[in-house]
């Protein structure tokens, strides 16, 4: 009955009006369109496609941001830097030129720069697309956070799917429980939703290392049905499928992916990145020269020259000599890449710079005016790491008479190494203030000894405070003018001292100091008659001197550990600290594939053993990352014996700041003492000094058989 009343009140043959349909903001569709296209690994396309919608649209600031991020995704790094800029200038101040500003910064995840995650994190706060924001985070946290994106994706119900996939896989690793959520989100992701690619990229890299490779080559294949040209999906596939397949079926893959994509020179790379991982060089070579020939000015063409030109560099070997007509090639070559009319990767052009500094350095025929210039060149073509101003002012003082250059070119570097470390800090970057610390230490030792070789004493004592003030522990390139400063001054203790605590460095610096405390034990006492009883009574007095700043190092204000529950590797149980309370707890954090723990790792495990029947002291080892069966059997295949568990997370949570890095406990569970982030020379010696203190503190005896300091 209602509805017949109301269908006889209407007026007869009126039409009822519709309101007419809400516009449609053309701008605002096609920003999401680019952002959904990053989203979904089409940077190319996404580049392409904003060119001409910013021209149709150059009033819409969040649509000129989202192009200049599809630029930087390609690789297209300064042009993107330079469109920023431009933006920036143009509209001081608004939230669209900053949103361009960090997403011209991102780049590629191994360009990203420390801004992103300062900058990205301020957007949260100042753009009023909210889904922007979250996207722009979740990718600065997942390249450099992953171990935060849980604790974002829960403030945020809103974020990614693929931010809330990734903490998940990323927690997986310590707890596998977390596997079965991450999949279930994974696959609740539509596939026509641009994050479902996002979602298989993740699924297809961290999948493998949780024992899982089958499922992510399936996941890798469905990224690409869904975008075919996704060169990051392409890579994975064809790593994942060598493994399980072999090689024919991935290089029948490639071929037809070559033909398929021959005007994408990012694909292009893939493949042939991929047959060169392959051992097929000969068939990478045609693709590359293809890449050369057609897309000359592209990114893809700039990497293919760029590794060609990467120095061969085995970890912890020299680099091979070259000869002078190798060197004069390699010069021309680096040369002619820094020549060419378009670049686009500004780390690329710092790297090659610093190549062609090194080839000319190298070069022991090399005027003083060539270093000069190798040095400017360098430093013209500086990014945002400050290395380069300490190879600057070594080269000047050792191969050039400009002084006054070395000194302001240091000045520079120590204004860049703050600059650094402050934009790391704001960044919440760790580890930080050591990073700062050993290259103020480097360059004010390069300096002092500068002024020391030009016979300024005070300029020299004064750099060289400074460096010994910074340092953490003796590096030979410290000692030597240490000593040679106190030897001009008269104090041939002092210079022995120094040489002695040199000695027991590594390598050459080591034998160095050595040769250096023989020769002036021969020049007063004319042969090397009672040499060796001389160097035991240096290293006693430096073993004071070592001892009380160990001592020193008592923390009064002391919090209290973290508390965990950790597992063994291989099945062994588990630990848990705070069933330690009441003893001495030395926890020590380090993985198997980190150098300076293994260069440490003989001296610890003969401490550890050393106190393993102590009643009143327990030590554990934290092992950071990795799989428990992994560690286990390496551990079983060299013979080591001490505490191991997994820190599942803990070291990340607990805000261990470097490896090797170890906590020395209270009987109350406080950090009376930490060595963090580098090596130690004499573990077992300045280890035991901390137990002992910590007894002395409580008031308890050594129990019968302890070893002590």
């Amino acid at each position: 009955m209602s509805l017949g009343a109301a269908a006889c009140d209407a007026a007869p043959g009126r039409v009822r009006e519709r309101p007419p349909p809400a516009p449609v903001d053309l701008a605002e569709r096609g920003a999401d369109r680019l952002r959904d296209a990053l989203v979904a690994l089409d940077a190319a396309g996404c580049a392409r496609e904003g060119e001409a919608l910013v021209r149709e649209h150059p009033d819409s600031g969040r649509l000129r941001a989202w192009w200049i991020g599809c630029v930087a995704a390609t690789g297209r790094n300064l042009e993107a830097e330079a469109l920023a800029a431009e933006m920036l200038a143009e509209r001081p101040g608004d939230v669209w030129a900053e949103l361009a500003r960090v997403l011209a910064w991102r780049g590629p995840p191994w360009q990203i720069r420390p801004q992103v995650l300062s900058g990205s994190a301020a957007l949260l706060a100042t753009l009023p697309a909210r889904g922007d924001a979250l996207q722009v985070r979740s990718w600065a946290l997942q390249v450099r956070r992953p171990g935060e994106l849980l604790a974002f994706v829960a403030a945020e119900p809103d974020a990614p799917a693929s931010a809330r996939v990734t903490g998940l896989l990323h927690a997986a690793r310590g707890e596998p429980s977390r596997l079965p959520e991450a999949l279930a989100v994974a696959h609740a992701v539509p596939v026509d939703d641009p994050q479902f690619v996002a979602v298989a990229r993740a699924m297809a890299e961290w999948l493998p290392g949780l024992g899982r490779p089958v499922e992510a080559l399936a996941w890798a294949e469905a990224g690409l049905r869904r975008a075919p040209q996704a060169a990051p999906l392409l890579r994975q596939r064809w790593t994942l499928l060598a493994g399980q397949a072999g090689e024919e079926p991935v290089l029948a893959d490639i071929e037809a992916a070559v033909a398929q994509f021959a005007e994408r020179p990012e694909v292009l790379l893939a493949a042939a990145d991929s047959l060169r991982a392959l051992g097929q060089a000969g068939r990478a070579g045609p693709i590359e020269a293809t890449i050369l020939a057609e897309f000359p000015t592209s990114p893809a063409a700039e990497t293919v020259l760029y590794q060609r030109l990467a120095p061969a560099r085995v970890p912890g070997e020299t680099p091979a000599i070259l000869d002078p007509d190798a060197l004069a090639l390699r010069r021309v070559m680096l040369e002619a890449f820094l020549a060419r009319p378009r670049h686009h990767d500004p780390r690329k052009l710092e790297e090659v710079a610093q190549w062609r500094f090194e080839a000319i350095v190298a070069d022991p025929a090399a005027s003083p005016a060539e270093i000069v210039d190798a040095v400017d060149v360098m430093l013209a073509h500086r990014q945002w790491f400050p290395d380069a101003y300490l190879d600057a002012v070594r080269a000047l003082a050792r191969r050039t008479p400009e002084i006054t250059r070395a000194e302001a070119i240091a000045r520079d570097g120590i204004a860049a190494i703050e600059a650094f470390a402050a934009a790391l800090s704001a960044a919440g970057y760790e580890d930080v203030d050591m990073m700062r610390r050993d290259r103020l230490a480097v360059l004010h030792t390069v300096l002092g000894d500068m002024y020391l070789q030009a016979g300024r004493l005070d300029d020299a004592a004064a750099a060289l405070k400074r460096a010994e003030a910074l340092t953490l522990a003796p590096f030979g390139e410290l000692q030597l003018p240490l000593a040679e400063l106190a030897r001009r001054r008269g104090d041939h203790e002092r210079a022995d001292i120094y040489l002695a605590e040199g000695t027991g460095l590594g390598g050459a610096a080591g034998e160095q100091c050595l040769r250096a405390l023989e020769a002036a034990y021969r020049q007063r006492t004319g042969s090397l008659r009672g040499f060796p009883q001389h160097l035991a009574g240096l290293e006693e007095k430096g073993r004071v001197r070592r001892k009380a700043e160990v001592l020193g190092s008592w923390i009064e204000d002391a919090r209290v550990a973290p508390d965990f529950t950790l597992e063994r590797p291989g099945g062994g149980g588990s630990v848990a600290l705070a069933s330690l309370r009441g003893k001495i707890v030395v926890v020590h954090f380090w993985y198997n594939t980190c150098g300076g723990c293994l260069l440490e790792l003989p001296e610890y495990a003969a401490f550890a053993a050393a106190h393993a029947g102590d009643s009143d002291v327990a030590v554990v080892s934290v092992h950071a990352g990795g799989s428990g069966g992994e560690v286990a059997e390496w551990m079983r295949a060299r013979g080591h014996g001490f505490d191991v568990v997994m820190d599942a997370g803990y070291c990340e949570r607990a805000g261990v700041k470097g490896y090797p890095s170890t906590w020395f406990l209270d009987q109350d569970g406080r950090i009376r003492f930490t060595v963090g982030g580098g090596l130690v020379r004499h573990v077992r010696e300045e280890y035991g000094w901390r137990i002992d203190a910590l007894r002395e503190r409580a008031g308890t005896r050594v129990p019968a058989g302890a070893v002590a300091g």
